[in-house]
C-alpha cells in the first residue's frame, strides 16, 4: 500500500507538472501568434516594430531622397529573400550578394520595386539618400528579416510630430525636419498632438516654441506617467508629472469618492470643500498634486516595485461599504453628509433648505452647512443618529457601526403578547 501511494503521488506530480508546461505552452503561443506590424516615419527616419499597442522595438533607417521618395501609405510584406541580387535601374546587369550588393544580405519587398533591405554604406543611415527603399543596419535587418513573415502590415507615414511613452510611463515630444516640405508645424499643431495623447497641459508655450524653433531629430522629455490606485482601487487614468508638477486626474477622485468636483473654465479652478487652480486637458480636468490634500485631503504612498501612485482619500464607509467620499474638515474634525447619512440608516428626517435646518426625531440636529447642503461631524453621528464612529489613520476610512447604544424596546411590548 505504501509503493501504490507513493507511485500515486508520482503519478499526480506528473499530472500537475503536463497541466503547468501545457498552460505555459498555451500562453507562449497566444504571445507569438499576436499580429505584429511595422510602422516607418519618414521625418524621423524610424522604424517601429510593434506587437498590437506595444512598441517592441525602434531601428533607424535611410529614406528615400526629395527627388525619389519613399512612397506613403499602408502596404504588406509580400516578398522575403536572404542574399538578394540587385538589378540597377536602367543597366543590363546584375550585382550578386556581397559587399558591392547596395541591398545588404536581406530584403522584405513592401509591394512594386520598394522593400526594406541591409546596405553596404552604413553611414547613410539616418539620411534621406536612398532610391525610395528602407535601409537598415544590416545586423538590424537580419534581426527584422526572422521576426516578421509574409502578410505584415508596413505602414509608412508622414509625421514630424510625435509622442510617445515607454514602458516606465516617460513621455517624450519629437518635432523632426520637414524632409520632402510636405508638413508645416506650427505651436497648434503641436499642441493638438499633446491634446491627443492626453498631455496638452503639460508644456507651456515658450518651451514648444523653442523646441519647434530647434527643429533636432532628438525627443525632448516631457513627462512622467504613473499609473494610479485610489483607496485600493487601479484607475485607467494616471497621474502625469512635469517639472516637479503632479496632476491627479479630476474623474478618478469623483468616481472613487462618489463626489463632484465643479471646474470653472473661465477661473480654471476646481471646487469641492476648496477652491484650488487645475488644468483642462483635451476637456479633463486635472488637479495639482500639491492642491490635493486641500480639496479633498490624502495621504500618498508610492509602489516602485509596480510603477503606481497609491493615494488614500478619506472616505465613510458603512457596513463595509463605501457610504460617501464627499468627507469635509471642520475645525480638525471630519463631517459627512447628513442626508446620506439618514438614507443609509431608513431615518425619516425633515430638511428645510430655506431655514437650513435638519429634523431627526423631532429634534434640530447640529449641523454644518456647505454649498448649501447639512454635514453632520462624526463627533455628533452618536447624539443624532446613534452610529458610532472610528476613524482610521492609516487607512483614511471612517468606520460607522449602527448603533451606538442598543436599544431596549421591552417597556413598550405587552408581556402576554407573542412576538415573532
Amino acid at each position: 500500500m505504501a509503493v501504490l501511494g507513493k507511485q500515486m503521488g508520482k503519478l499526480v506530480i506528473c499530472l500537475m507538472v503536463f497541466v503547468i508546461i501545457m498552460t505555459l505552452s498555451v500562453d507562449v503561443q497566444a504571445m507569438l501568434s499576436s499580429p505584429l506590424h511595422i510602422i516607418i516615419n519618414i521625418p524621423s527616419c524610424t522604424l517601429e516594430l510593434y506587437q498590437n499597442d506595444t512598441l517592441l522595438k525602434e531601428y533607424p533607417v535611410a529614406i528615400g531622397k526629395p527627388a525619389n521618395p519613399t512612397p506613403i501609405g499602408e502596404f504588406t510584406i509580400v516578398d522575403k529573400e536572404i542574399d538578394p541580387a540587385w538589378y540597377p535601374p536602367g543597366k543590363d546587369v546584375v550585382v550578386p550578394s556581397g559587399s558591392d550588393n547596395p541591398l545588404g544580405y536581406r530584403w522584405l519587398g513592401v509591394g512594386g520595386l520598394y522593400g526594406i533591405h541591409g546596405t553596404n554604406t552604413p553611414r547613410s543611415i539616418g539620411l534621406p539618400v536612398s532610391n525610395g527603399c528602407i535601409r537598415m543596419q544590416e545586423e538590424d535587418v537580419e534581426e527584422l528579416f526572422e521576426l516578421v513573415d509574409y502578410g505584415t502590415v508596413v505602414k509608412i507615414e508622414y509625421q514630424r510630430v510625435k509622442v510617445r511613452v515607454s514602458d516606465s510611463g516617460q513621455a517624450s515630444l519629437g518635432i523632426y525636419p520637414d524632409i520632402y516640405e510636405r508638413q508645416k508645424v506650427t505651436l497648434a499643431t503641436v499642441k493638438q498632438t499633446l491634446d491627443k495623447a492626453g498631455l496638452g497641459s503639460l508644456a507651456d508655450g515658450v518651451f514648444l516654441k523653442n523646441l519647434i524653433a530647434a527643429v533636432s531629430d532628438r525627443r525632448a522629455m516631457l513627462s512622467q506617467l504613473d499609473n494610479l490606485k485610489i483607496n485600493g482601487t487601479l484607475r485607467t487614468e494616471c497621474t502625469v508629472s512635469w517639472q516637479g508638477n503632479k496632476q491627479i486626474p479630476a474623474t478618478a477622485l469623483e468616481d472613487n469618492l462618489q463626489i463632484a468636483a465643479k471646474w470653472n473654465k473661465k477661473q480654471q479652478t476646481l471646487k469641492h470643500q476648496n477652491i484650488v487652480p487645475g488644468d483642462l486637458d483635451d476637456n479633463r480636468a486635472n488637479i495639482h498634486d500639491k492642491y490635493l490634500a486641500f480639496l479633498v485631503g490624502r495621504q500618498e504612498i508610492w509602489n516602485d516595485s509596480k510603477n503606481y501612485l497609491e493615494l488614500l482619500l478619506p472616505v465613510a464607509k458603512f457596513e463595509g461599504n463605501i457610504l460617501s467620499g464627499n468627507i469635509q474638515c471642520i475645525n480638525n474634525t471630519y463631517a459627512i453628509p447628513a442626508l446620506t447619512v439618514a438614507e443609509a440608516l431608513g431615518e425619516r428626517v425633515i430638511w428645510r433648505p430655506a431655514n437650513a435646518e435638519l429634523i431627526v426625531h423631532g429634534k434640530t440636529a447640529p449641523i454644518k452647512l456647505i454649498d448649501g447642503m447639512p454635514f453632520i461631524t462624526i463627533d455628533n453621528l452618536g447624539k443624532v443618529y446613534n452610529l458610532a464612529a472610528e476613524w482610521d489613520e492609516k487607512t483614511q476610512v471612517i468606520s460607522l457601526t449602527y448603533p451606538l447604544h442598543p436599544v431596549d424596546y421591552s417597556m413598550w411590548l405587552d408581556p402576554s403578547a407573542e412576538y415573532l
